[in-house]
């Protein structure tokens, strides 16, 4: 993967440009790109952002969560907790959606459900997550999502 730049957005003129093309992106994606087409993309996105951003120095959930959320802390887009369960890894988002909703509009969900996907499922396989082993979303609102990282059907 080619690393992408990264763009500081520290001045109200750049993150109103940063808006306006992020929500062009979308926009268009939205239009003309199906559904299927759409998820991938993003998911495709958010696995990039998690190889820009490893975590592959942790030992632990508790490791992992201080490091993820050190990411999330400086692009300001909420915090994460991380819980065992008997089957897999129970992820919860918070804030994630406070400040991206403005931009996004009704593509929200639609947009950062598979990039929160795609993220997690990233930072997760770098740390030896096997074969058949996957990152899926629970449930989505406003505030939190909850996501899964272990065997579907499990």
């Amino acid at each position: 993967m080619t690393a992408m730049p990264l763009w500081a957005t520290e001045t109200a003129t750049e993150t109103c440009a940063s808006a306006l093309l992020l929500g062009g992106i979308a926009a268009e994606i939205g239009a003309t790109a199906p559904r299927g087409q759409q998820a991938a993309f993003y998911r495709a996105v958010g696995a990039r952002i998690a190889a820009i951003h490893p975590v592959d120095m942790v030992d632990d959930l508790s490791g992992l969560a201080t490091v993820v959320n050190r990411v999330w802390l400086e692009y300001n887009c909420g915090q994460a907790q991380f819980d065992m369960a008997a089957d897999g890894i129970l992820i919860t988002h918070s804030g994630a959606v406070r400040n991206l909703a403005p931009v996004l509009g009704h593509a929200t969900e639609a947009v950062m459900r598979p990039v929160l996907e795609g993220v997690y499922d990233g930072w997760l396989r770098s740390l030896g997550s096997g074969r058949g082993v996957a990152t899926w979303t629970l449930s989505w609102s406003e505030g939190e999502v909850r996501l899964k990282h272990g065997l579907r059907g499990a």
